[in-house]
């Protein structure tokens, strides 16, 4: 909702409880920026929904040697050993 980019008029229909609804709520001046918000945020979540849908959709990629887990749990290992070596140099 940038006011430098230009306005266009639409023309849709909404059902007369949810236009009594909109009068009763939101002022005259102000039922198009409120629109306008509502259908900005409605379509970032149709977005997000379907972002999520093909994520979810990945094929999992096989792996080649040790897992994530594994490595980490290797690298602690390494590590402890290598702290108690230096404290028995002391």
């Amino acid at each position: 909702m940038n006011a430098t980019f230009p306005k266009e008029r639409a023309t849709f229909s909404i059902d007369s409880s949810v236009k009594k609804r909109l009068d009763r709520a939101v002022p005259k001046s102000k039922r198009s920026s409120f629109v306008e918000y509502a259908i900005e945020r409605a379509l970032r979540e149709a977005e997000k929904r379907k972002a999520l849908a093909q994520i979810r959709a990945f094929k999992p990629y096989p792996l080649k040697g040790p897992g994530v887990v594994d490595t980490l749990d290797r690298v602690r290992v390494q590590r402890g050993e290598q702290l108690a070596a230096s404290d028995r140099d002391k």
